[in-house]
Order: structure tokens, then C-alpha cells, then sequence
């Protein structure tokens, strides 16, 4: 399951993504250091929040109605993008006045910078309101090709304020908004003629804006568990904290490329199946399997983190290294955790991880009551931890309910499923997935 030409090359896509993004995390550590990365943390912590909130669900619901009706992709994307233009502008002008409350008192300085970054909000809401289509199409080598231009570019960016020596706060923010300037224009250059041939209706905005209720509700409860932590190490700690939690969690996340890879296809796949027979075997299967790859990778993470933090990002980030190899464990859970979402999203089904998220939130919460004080970076990360196991227990259990099967068959470690998972390493034939590409 795991191995189809689908997921093989979005994990590709997915790798060089993370590969292009711990060069311009090392870059962005070594050129501003703990304080100035903690600073940069501050600045583009909220309007990345709100962009996704700004999305509303609707980018789940367009790729679901494309799936569905191919012959009206043109009418969604003229729907998609009025939607995105309106919400782009109500959460624009809320994150302008809510911007002096979010920022922490002793970082007010901070202020008219973050403002500027709140232009993210628009940019970022028409690349993913855009990217939903190509996924929900699967139209997977361009999907891929998109993503892969904006690491790239802002790769690139990055760079050369490296080699000019330009390390300052507003030269990266300025960067990060020129990169999702460029693919923006892109993938609007791309849809060029489905905008001009769509016809434009209320209705379908009403729709994508409903339907798109319950998954806003997931995607609100998905970031609050994504960044609680972040927003609790940024309210409560130093900058410099903020700056070494950044680095840590940017080191834990060596497996992300197998979570966002396999989530991003089976929600394509499962919004394209009907049967729900079918529907189950992929959910179950993709889950033991990726479970496998990322447990291993995980325990491969946490003996190698100790050895790779000072030589890149430098002495001043040693303090990283622990929290890092307990972020590694809890990342490792969450990947599963997040592709298991996917797919029942992907199913209409987003309810279940509304729930686990909302228990994880509550995890991570009282975690960090009792831990975040006592022991600082490294009680942050044991209550991500704890948050970690929350949601992958609720989620199974709400799977196994909803697919009539034993939550067991969602444990990876089981004989049969270890043979299967070595048969199909072994002969890496890669299945083909249906691609309009």
C-alpha cells in the first residue's frame, strides 16, 4: 500500500522538501542566533495560525468536490479562490488589532513587524486553496513540483541574505513573503484558464464555507495541538528558549517527510473511493505500514541528534539536544497519528480527529502545568509526548468503531504485517495509482 508510484514520489517530493528546509533551519540558526531565531519564531508564529484558520475547512472540501465532479473542477476553483479572498481579508484585518495582545509584553518591539508578516495570510490561503485541487485531482507529479518550487525559492532567498550578511529579523520574514508572492503568481499563472472559464456562483461559495465547518473545527483543534507547545515556550519563556525550542523541534522532525507524504495521499485516494470495504483495508493497512518506517526512523533520530546539533547550528544550541531526542519520540507517534487523520478526512470523517486533538490539547496542557516550570524545554517535550500518545489512542479507537474491526488491527508489530511489509520492501514494486498527471 505504502509502496505506490503515488506516495513514492511525494515522499520524494516530501524529503527533498525537509532536506531544502534543514538547510535554511541551520542557515536562519547560525546567522541570527538562539535570541534572533526566537524573535523570528515570535513574529510568524500567529499569522502562520491564522492563515490556516483563514482557510476555513474549505481547502479539505475543494479537493472532496473535485474528486467528486472533475467536469466542474473550473466552477470549484473560481469558487475556491472568491472564498479565499474574502476570508483572507476578515482574518487580515483581525490579526492586525489582535497582533499587539498575541505578541508577549516584553516583546512589544516585536509589533509592527509581525504586522507586515500577517500578509502571509492571503498568500499562504490561495497556494493551499489552489494545491487542494491538484491533490484532490491527484495530479500528483505537478502537486509535487509546486511544493517543491516554493522550498526552493525560498531556499535560494535565504541563501543569499547569507552571503550578503543581511541577518537580520525583517530580511527573513521579508523572504518567507516573496517566496509565497512568487507561488502564488505560479500556480495562479497555471489555473489561468479554469479562472477565466468558471462560472462564479454564491451557492458554491455557501457550500465550500458549510461543509467546510467540520473540518475547520479539525484544522482549529490541529493546530492548537501542532503549536500549543510553541505558544507556550513563547508566552512563558525567554526569546532564547523560543530559539533553542524551535531548533529542537526542527530535529525531531526528521520523519515529517513520511507523515506529510502518506497523509497528503491517502486523503486524495480515500476522497476518490467509494466502497467503504476498500476505504478500511487502505486506512488500516497504510497505517500499520508507516507505522513501521516511522517508529524506526524515530529511534535512528534519537541516537544521532547528540551528535548533530553542535556541529550544525554551533555550540550556543547544545541545550537543544535533549529536547530534541524527546520531541524525536513523540514525532514519531504523531506521524502516524497525523496519516490516520488524513485518511478518515479524506473518508468525510473528520470528526475523529477533532476529538483526539481536543484530548491531546488537554494532554499537553496538564503537562505542561506540572513539567514546563520544574524542567524547563525538556518538560515542554514530555508534554508533548503525553499529547502524542492521547491522540493516537483516541484516534484508533474511534477508527476501529467506525470501521466495525478490532482496534488490534491497527497494531503494526504483528507477524503477518511485519512480513508483509519486508515482502513488498524486498520487491519495491511500485504499484501505480490512478494520476491525471
Amino acid at each position: 500500500m505504502i509502496f505506490s508510484k503515488a506516495n513514492f514520489g511525494t515522499f520524494s517530493t516530501s524529503f527533498i522538501i525537509q532536506a531544502c528546509g534543514a538547510i535554511t533551519g541551520v542557515l536562519t540558526a547560525r546567522l541570527l542566533g538562539p535570541i534572533a531565531r526566537g524573535e523570528l519564531a515570535t513574529v510568524i508564529l500567529w499569522p502562520t495560525i491564522l492563515s490556516n484558520l483563514g482557510l476555513m475547512g474549505c481547502n479539505w472540501v475543494l479537493a472532496r468536490e473535485v474528486a467528486k465532479d472533475p467536469a466542474k473542477e473550473s466552477d470549484w476553483v473560481a469558487a475556491g479562490v472568491a472564498v479565499g479572498v474574502g476570508t483572507a481579508v476578515v482574518y487580515f484585518l483581525s490579526g492586525y488589532f489582535l497582533i499587539p495582545v498575541l505578541v508577549p509584553s516584553g516583546r512589544r518591539y516585536l509589533v509592527p513587524i509581525a504586522r507586515i508578516c500577517l500578509l502571509l495570510i492571503p498568500l499562504d490561503i490561495c497556494n493551499q486553496l489552489l494545491l487542494a485541487v491538484d491533490q484532490g485531482r491527484m495530479r500528483w507529479r505537478r502537486y509535487n513540483l509546486l511544493r517543491l518550487f516554493f522550498t526552493l525559492f525560498y531556499m535560494a532567498v535565504i541563501c543569499s541574505i547569507g552571503v550578503t550578511h543581511m541577518a537580520r529579523v525583517a530580511w527573513f520574514v521579508a523572504a518567507l513573503l516573496a517566496s509565497h508572492l512568487v507561488s502564488v503568481l505560479l500556480r495562479l499563472w497555471i489555473q489561468r484558464k479554469a479562472l477565466a472559464s468558471g462560472e462564479f456562483r454564491f451557492g458554491r461559495c455557501g457550500h465550500l464555507l458549510r461543509t467546510g465547518l467540520p473540518y475547520f473545527g479539525a484544522t482549529m483543534s490541529n493546530l492548537a495541538s501542532l503549536q500549543f507547545d510553541t505558544i507556550l515556550v513563547v508566552s512563558l519563556l525567554s526569546t532564547q528558549a523560543a530559539g533553542i525550542y524551535v531548533v529542537a523541534s526542527a530535529l525531531a522532525n526528521g520523519q515529517y517527510a513520511l507523515g506529510e507524504a502518506l497523509g497528503i495521499t491517502s486523503f486524495g485516494l480515500l476522497s476518490n473511493e467509494r466502497n467503504p470495504g476498500s476505504q478500511g483495508r487502505i486506512i488500516s493497512e497504510t497505517f500499520r505500514q508507516s507505522a513501521l518506517i516511522s517508529c524506526g526512523a524515530g529511534l535512528v533520530l534519537v541516537c544521532v541528534i547528540p551528535f548533530l546539533v553542535v556541529p550544525l547550528f554551533g555550540f550556543e544550541f547544545s541545550r537543544a539536544i535533549r529536547p530534541a531526542v524527546v520531541l524525536a519520540l513523540a514525532s514519531a507517534l504523531l506521524v502516524s497519528t497525523n496519516i490516520l487523520d488524513q485518511g478518515l478526512r479524506g473518508a468525510g470523517r473528520p470528526h475523529a480527529g477533532l476529538l483526539s486533538q481536543l484530548i491531546g490539547i488537554g494532554a499537553m496542557g496538564l503537562g505542561a502545568l506540572f513539567l514546563l516550570r520544574k524542567f524547563g524545554l525538556v518538560g515542554m517535550a514530555c508534554a508533548v509526548g503525553l499529547s502524542a500518545c492521547a491522540q493516537l489512542v483516541v484516534l484508533i479507537a474511534a477508527a476501529a468503531k467506525w470501521l466495525k474491526i478490532s482496534a488490534l488491527e491497527f497494531w503494526p508489530f504483528g507477524s503477518g504485517n511485519l512480513k508483509l511489509f519486508v515482502q513488498q520492501l524486498a520487491e519495491l514494486k511500485l504499484r501505480y495509482s490512478r494520476s491525471l498527471a
